[in-house]
């Protein structure tokens, strides 16, 4: 007789264990699905959504079994809008909710709460807004592995207790509004594989050296995020990382050269912030053979010369170091990278010749080497290119510019360098570059700036004694034709003659000594 009330201690047992053993029965979840989309007002993507059927048998809808629990409801981008109906919160099975790319508006749903399965919350880019619950980390249980709020209208500061996700992998909090700092505590999130903060109004700030504990991070996106300080050392001992996006911020201090060597790095952008130094990797070799993308432009301040290392990254699809101050040549290195697509190198101080191994970069579409101190021939190479984009502009190139690209597709890509022309039937083409009929530095030279100014002035000689002249004998006219008429007044005509005479030929000579 004593085995039945174990038997009944097991069962409860197993249903505080399993909160899908005490989920509501197949009736009552049909009829919550209904309520859901009658919240939503009856939208067409839920059609199918009635009482005739078995609702795991819907779209949209998983069951952990035939006419079971409902486990999941994934509503992603079904045009349903409206606010969050707190019916979904009593579907106490449910593992995963994902309504991202909708119109669904009002608070952070507390009603999710009660889903205490819930290891997956996408809320994303919807029009949810007003604070984030204080509370919101314990609520939602240690369960949860993907927090996904971003793309929402949520203020206020990030709570404190998402640190007791302690299971979390992803938090993506990006493109909220979003104030306050950072806090210390998300570095207590250890198992984080995903965070993403950028796009947010956080106060002005550092980084929390917390995050040093984040060595199972591949996406680390802080973009335009007020950041301060020095660029964080412990970066470069992630090896987990994948994408790295830190730009838009004051970041100061050198990138530290372990970067470079993180074996499953894909994505670097650090533009647009205040580093400074070298770019550089350790013992000189770029081991990061993953990479795709690196961005380090507008930082104004890194300098020294290009690595030649980084035309050892096979994979290399976007390279932009452009608004800094790097000089020496171009590594003829680069020219190895086959599948790079766009190279932008502009604004700096790169001196010598292009070199023409570029002109072998078939894979390349988009070239920017504008405002430099480039010099010697363009490349023929580079005509063979199905470039969509090229800008040579501001430099010091000289010679004819290839046939292949003197075409109305470049026709601003050359101005500013006066050592450049075309060939005859190629002139008018493209703007600010003068025809190789004319002897060079035609407009330029000293002696024929000085031939000219010498003919300009011969002309003004000219054009004073005509004027002269014609002031002289109209003024003689006059007097004879008012010869009859009182001497006084023929006075006071000469005078005035005279005085008209004075004052053009002076005027005259004035412009003319300017």
């Amino acid at each position: 007789m004593a085995t039945v009330p174990c038997r009944a201690s097991l069962l409860m047992l197993l249903m505080l264990v399993h909160p899908c053993c005490c989920a509501a029965p197949a009736a009552d979840e049909r009829r919550l699905l209904i309520q859901i989309k009658r919240a939503w007002g009856d939208p067409s993507t839920l059609a199918a959504w009635d009482g005739s059927a078995d609702h795991c048998t819907w779209p949209y809808v998983t069951c952990v079994a035939p006419s079971g629990p409902v486990t999941s409801l994934s509503l992603a981008s079904t045009n349903v809008d409206g606010p969050f109906p707190d019916a979904i919160g009593a579907l106490s099975g449910l593992t995963s909710l994902d309504i991202s790319n909708n119109g669904v508006t009002g608070a952070f749903p507390t009603s999710v709460y009660r889903c205490a399965s819930l290891r997956y919350l996408d809320l994303s880019h919807n029009y949810l807004g007003g604070e984030l619950p204080a509370d919101m980390g314990g609520a939602l249980g240690e369960n949860l592995t993907s927090l996904v709020l971003n793309g929402n209208h949520f203020n206020g500061t990030i709570p404190t207790s998402l640190s007791r996700l302690r299971n979390l992998h992803s938090l993506a909090l990006d493109n909220n509004h979003l104030a306050g700092t950072i806090p210390a505590e998300l570095g207590d999130l250890t198992g984080l594989q995903t965070l993403t903060l950028l796009n947010n109004l956080f106060s002005v700030g550092e980084l929390p050296a917390s995050f040093k504990n984040l060595t199972k991070l591949k996406k680390f996106w802080a973009a335009n995020c007020n950041l301060t300080g020095d660029f964080p050392s412990y970066v470069a001992e992630m090896p987990e990382l994948e994408a790295l996006d830190l730009s838009g911020n004051a970041l100061t201090g050198s990138i530290p050269p372990g970067i470079w060597n993180l074996p499953k790095l894909q994505k670097v952008d650090l533009s647009a912030n205040n580093l400074a130094g070298e770019v550089v990797a350790t013992d000189g070799a770029f081991g990061a053979a993953n990479l795709v993308t690196i961005d380090l432009s507008l930082n104004h301040r890194l300098r020294g010369l290009i690595p030649e290392g980084l035309g050892h990254l096979p994979n290399l699809e976007t390279l932009n170091l452009s608004g800094n101050q790097l000089f020496g040549r171009i590594p003829r290195s680069i020219a190895k990278l086959g599948l790079l697509t766009q190279l932008d190198l502009s604004r700096n101080q790169l001196v010598g010749e292009i070199p023409a191994e570029l002109g072998d970069m078939q894979m390349l579409n988009a070239l920017d080497l504008s405002s430099n101190k480039l010099s010697g021939d363009i490349p023929l190479p580079l005509a063979g290119l199905q470039l969509r984009s090229l800008n040579l502009s501001s430099n010091q190139l000289e010679g004819q510019v290839p046939a292949g690209l003197a075409t109305a597709a470049y026709d601003r890509s050359f101005l500013d360098n006066p050592g450049l022309c075309l060939a005859g039937t190629e002139f008018g083409f493209v703007a600010g570059v003068r025809s190789c009929s004319m002897p060079s530095q035609v407009a330029s030279s000293p002696g024929v700036r000085s031939t000219a100014l010498l003919a300009l002035k011969a002309a003004a000689c000219v054009v004073v004694v005509l004027v002269v002249a014609v002031v002289f004998f109209v003024v003689h006219d006059r007097k004879k034709k008012r010869a009859a008429q009182d001497g006084s007044e023929e006075n006071q005509s000469a005078a005035a003659g005279r005085g008209l005479l004075n004052a053009t030929t002076s005027v005259l000579v004035y412009r003319f000594s300017l």
